[in-house]
């Protein structure tokens, strides 16, 4: 694979470092975010993008970055990429808003992945 500093057009360099970053992904199940599918979180990396996660698509339960997924932007909680279904963009959308700040310090390096399971909180506890 080359290094991100030979890669010529910025198509390629935004390909490799989405390569790059599904590397970085950490993966959590229901059991800690209280969302029914698997969802992803990552630091920015070298990424020219805004802050977002994925979630599983097919299948939900996958610890795998690279199985169908959809990507959600956390400022917003607009859906960037894929399909997901009302029900879950639901509670994707109020796992987002419940850890809005933790995300943003994972994104930005400020916090370690250990910080980051510590901080998460889930939407099943939510009152």
């Amino acid at each position: 694979m080359p290094r991100l500093e030979a890669v010529k057009t910025a198509f390629e360099r935004d390909e490799l470092a989405e390569r790059e970053l599904l590397e970085e992904m950490v993966s959590y199940s229901k059991k800690t975010t209280g969302v029914v599918h698997t969802v992803f979180i990552s630091p920015k990396g070298f990424t020219r993008h805004a802050p977002r996660i994925k979630v599983a698509i097919d299948p939900k339960d996958s610890c795998d970055p690279r199985c169908e997924t959809a990507t959600i932007a956390i400022h917003d909680g607009d859906v960037v990429d894929g399909k997901v279904p009302i029900k879950l963009l639901k509670q994707v959308r109020e796992f987002i808003e419940l850890n809005r700040q933790v995300l943003l310090d994972y994104w930005d390096y400020r916090i370690n992945t250990e910080q980051l399971q510590e901080r998460l909180k889930s939407i099943a506890k939510r009152p």
